[in-house]
Parts: C-alpha cells; structure tokens; sequence
C-alpha cells in the first residue's frame, strides 16, 4: 500500500454569523493533486454541529452562494439541521466579504 502525503500550513478560520457556525480551510493550489477543488477562492466549508455537512465552495462565485445549490450540497432538505438554506447563504456571503475585505489590507 502506497501512502501520499503533502503538509501544508493553512489558516483554518471559525466563524459565527447570525447564530450559523462555520469551519473553513483554504484549499489551496499547491495542494491541487489531492482535491479536484482547489485554487483561488475555494474553501472547504463545515458547518459546526452537523456532521456530514461539509462541502468545497467557491467563495468568489456568486451562483455558490445561492441558497437552492446550497441546499443541495450540504443536503440541508433533510429535518433535523440547524440552519436553513438561506440562512447558510447569508452567512457565507458575510463570510466572502469579510475575507476579500481581508485581501484588500494585503494589497
């Protein structure tokens, strides 16, 4: 059995918007050959307390933020989860803002 491994530091981010908790790490290009999402803007989303809830999202894409593709891809339709669709999304357009308003200062 052949094992791969690649280290690389990332700055995983908590946050909490509106009640809704996320966990996000950077996927990034240097890291490509292990994920087919990886690059500029993508970030592995987790939300906190919900297991099975984790999902790569391109933070840079408006159409990632729309509540109907989220539903589908964290498989918010089931009972049970905490957030809504559109709660989700709102978060996550808070969180791409703050984190573009982050770039901004390295610029």
């Amino acid at each position: 059995m052949t094992v791969e491994k690649q280290v690389t530091h990332l700055a995983v981010r908590f946050y909490r918007v509106a009640g809704v908790e996320l966990v996000l790490v950077p996927l990034l290009q240097e890291v490509a050959s292990f994920t087919r999402s990886a690059g500029d803007g993508y970030f592995l989303v987790a939300l906190t307390g919900e297991p099975g809830t984790a999902y790569p999202v391109n933070l840079r894409m408006a159409s990632s933020l729309e509540p109907s593709y989220l539903e589908k891809k964290f498989r918010l339709d089931r009972r049970g989860y905490s957030y809504s669709p559109e709660e989700l999304s709102a978060a996550l357009r808070q969180v791409a803002e703050d984190l573009f308003a982050e770039e901004g200062l390295d610029a």
